[in-house]
């Protein structure tokens, strides 16, 4: 099969097509051929050196590609439920299950996304390849990681599973029923999460966003009120202005020291700030963060919302069939995998291409 496989170079002489074997699928895992297959942030992240520990972290050479929509291939021995020709999703995190071992503490409890065997080898989806990832024309997923995608459902929206799975995740984190919000940063996980609040309650819902396009996009998915950093404004003042003392709960979804900082000076006294984007190495003045007596709350993908006793990954399909998330306006542009570097190039130049998400495509 071909694979886009990465060395650890940097964008783009760290890639490469190669012509590779086609993985096998062992006892309990599903090959997936791959349709469309969308390009991360944190895959950006990891390429650019933003992300070190991420990049160190992986075997390589490694194929990408975690935001995968696909049709079974082939399936192994122990797998039930799932047949040759269905359409499907993967969560792209693995632990203990995909590697054989006894469940450890943390995916005992459903906090698989927190697996205390995560950092070995051979896991997950799109970190690796041996179990390769959508980068490639075919890869594999544990059968607990697949879930079918509904008919009702176009490949342009399963494809955005993967990354409305995390912003399903960090609403559970933060329950924003009843609450005002902001939300700083409109990529696809940014306006994933204005919709996720918008359905779970919060209200009223404010975005800030970097360009323009992007505000006209969250004004279109239902922001209360959307401040563009194009528009001249100056979100954290007007936003204060706008409710008196700020908002009660803050949605991070960039991953920058400024951004972060703008977010302890957005949310209210004894309001809280959900961390959502992905960042290494920050220099943040703590000051007004104590003085506020704020809470801070990481995420790390999607796990089992034991408030549902479903998955991320059901909630988010179940909200996907449902129509009350709308995937499709955020995948601005398809490529063919010989057209990685535009691809890459377009992901990364967000203002130029006016791009929320980019995705490869096979067909």
């Amino acid at each position: 099969m071909k694979a886009l496989l990465w060395d650890g170079r940097p964008f783009p002489e760290g890639f490469s097509i190669k012509d590779i074997e086609k993985p096998i699928p062992k006892r309990e895992w599903i090959s997936v051929k791959t349709k469309l297959c969308g390009i991360c942030g944190s895959d950006i992240g990891v390429i650019n050196g933003r992300l070190p520990l991420l990049a160190d972290f992986l075997v390589k050479p490694t194929i990408f590609g975690h935001e995968a929509v696909g049709v079974i291939e082939e399936i192994s021995d122990g797998v039930t439920g799932f047949k040759v020709g269905d359409r499907v999703v993967c969560e792209g995190l693995g632990g203990c299950v995909e590697l054989g071992e006894e469940p450890c503490k943390m995916c005992r409890l459903g906090r698989y996304n927190l697996c205390l065997n995560i950092a070995k080898a051979g896991s997950g989806v799109g970190a690796s390849q041996a179990n390769g990832g959508g980068f490639a024309e075919y890869f594999l997923a544990h059968k607990s990681k697949v879930y079918k995608v509904p008919d009702n459902i176009t490949d342009e929206e399963a494809v955005l599973t993967e990354p409305l799975s995390v912003a399903v995740h960090s609403c559970f984190i933060g329950n924003p029923q009843g609450k005002s919000v902001a939300i700083i940063g409109a990529g696809a996980i940014g306006l994933q999460l204005l919709q996720v609040c918008r359905v779970m309650g919060g209200e009223p819902i404010f975005v800030i966003s970097k360009y323009e396009f992007q505000a006209k996009l969250a004004e279109e998915l239902g922001a209360h009120k959307v401040y563009c950093l194009e528009r001249n404004q100056i979100p954290v003042l007007e936003i204060a202005l706008e409710t008196g003392e700020g908002v009660d709960q803050c949605y991070e979804a960039v991953g920058s020291e400024q951004t972060l900082q703008d977010a302890i000076a957005l949310t209210r006294r004894g309001g809280e700030i959900i961390f959502v984007g992905v960042m290494g190495k920050a220099n943040i003045d703590f000051i007004m963060f104590s003085a506020k007596e704020l809470k801070l709350y990481g995420t790390w993908y999607y796990a089992f919302e034991h408030q549902t006793n479903k998955s991320s990954f059901e909630i988010a399909l179940k909200l996907l069939g449902e129509g009350k998330i709308k995937n499709k306006p955020l995948l601005t542009k398809t490529y063919k995998l010989e057209q990685w570097k535009k691809a890459f190039e377009a992901q990364m130049n967000k203002k130029k291409h006016e791009t929320t998400k980019i995705a490869i495509r096979y067909d």
